[in-house]
């Protein structure tokens, strides 16, 4: 094949004379290489266009021209070959985003049409769906992070030459402030806690880091208590058990200190139905009412997502923590008991070893969000500079 793009003069044509001409890529369907041609009035732009093609080429620019895919045709492309690869709840996440990209441009847009100010203007227009109350940020930057994922694929496929969402900015976010609950307010909790799945599941969250949607798809069979271990792990579906994915897929091991150990143990030996609930924070009614819920969503083709065993924690929740006497100055919620788990690890442990046992994908998220300083920690730091000047000067 000759790669050089060549220039020809071609008398027939009074009009148009100047003739560039080049050939694809070899099309093994065919057996040989398909010949382009582009004709010009003056050999200037023949010339001009000529250096433009060859450095396009250069710099990995398709020789052939490219196929024009609709967005919608695209989206459902990509979606139909990631599928296989993806968890229920990250479907559903991609397929929201989908729903916007089609909303605001047009299943019939073409996307190599989309530039990076389309892209940008997309992103700072997003409105919330029709089921959402309000668009937050966390939802504004993840679907960012799904269209730089998705069109990146496309740039792989070879539809478009770059990525429209690839420089831009993410949005700024302020971290709302959440209260750290600290281990005398922990243990009120626990007094206040009405039973001992309610304290198991407080301990599970404050001492171990566990989410709720981890807490309550924990088996017996995922705690180790001779050795005082809680795993964490993806399970597949079964009639006895719905499925369970971790975040990130990462599989983690996490010590359990003897306090948890302990509320565990009194758990299982105060549970009579041990053995026909696998579930440790579950009674037999709820395990019941899950593997109900769990059997219409199969009938259905729905997807069970972790969240589905969560029902109504957050009111009692609330309830506990009013009743302990804890006065929150910030967002307190069930979750915030695994960030203040996170963040003790953090105070006292190597950021390598908090990002593991936190189930963190990278070492930024947990250098963000879970190294905020508390005011005993400013105050800790002025009485060790004046102890560091008294031993170097005094």
């Amino acid at each position: 094949m000759v790669k050089k793009i060549g220039i020809y003069k071609d008398p027939r044509n009074k009009g148009r004379p100047w003739v560039c001409r080049w050939y694809g890529e070899f099309n093994s369907q065919t057996g040989n290489y398909r010949r382009y041609t582009k004709s010009f009035e003056l050999k200037g732009e023949a010339e001009d266009f000529a250096r433009e093609k060859a450095t396009d080429f250069i710099q990995g620019g398709p020789r052939d021209k490219q196929q024009e895919i609709t967005l919608g045709e695209f989206c459902r492309r990509w979606l139909k070959t990631k599928r296989p690869q993806l968890r229920p709840g990250t479907v559903i996440l991609y397929t929201n985003t989908i729903r916007r990209l089609r909303d605001y441009f047009g299943p019939r847009t073409l996307i190599s049409k989309l530039t990076t100010m389309d892209a940008d203007l997309f992103i700072a227009e997003l409105k919330p769906l029709a089921r959402e109350r309000a668009l937050s940020n966390a939802t504004r930057h993840r679907a960012l992070r799904n269209c730089r994922t998705m069109f990146s694929d496309a740039v792989t496929w070879r539809i478009i030459r770059d990525n429209p969402f690839k420089k831009v900015k993410k949005p700024k976010s302020s971290i709302k402030r959440w209260h750290y609950v600290k281990a005398e307010e922990y243990s009120r909790l626990l007094e206040a806690a009405p039973s001992l799945r309610w304290k198991a599941l407080y301990a599970l969250a404050y001492t171990a880091g566990l989410r709720l949607g981890e807490a309550l798809n924990l088996t017996w069979a995922d705690v180790d208590l001779s050795n005082g271990l809680v795993v964490i792990d993806n399970r597949e579906g079964t009639d006895a058990l719905p499925p369970f994915s971790v975040k990130d897929n990462e599989k983690r091991t996490i010590p359990l200190p003897a306090q948890t150990i302990n509320i565990l143990r009194d758990l299982r030996q105060s549970t009579p139905a041990i053995f026909k609930v696998p579930y440790i924070l579950l009674s037999v009614r709820q395990y019941e009412g899950i593997l109900a819920k769990y059997e219409t969503y199969r009938k259905q083709r729905r997807p069970w997502l972790n969240r589905d065993m969560a029902n109504n924690q957050l009111t009692n929740f609330k309830r506990h923590v009013k009743k302990a006497g804890i006065k929150p100055n910030g967002q307190l919620a069930i979750h915030t008991l695994r960030k203040s788990c996170i963040k003790t690890w953090a105070d006292h442990l190597p950021p390598n070893v908090t990002q593991e046992l936190a189930g963190h994908a990278d070492l930024e998220t947990t250098m963000k969000y879970y190294n905020k300083v508390e005011p005993e920690q400013r105050q800790n730091a002025a009485k060790m500079m004046e102890n560091w000047l008294s031993r170097k000067i005094g």
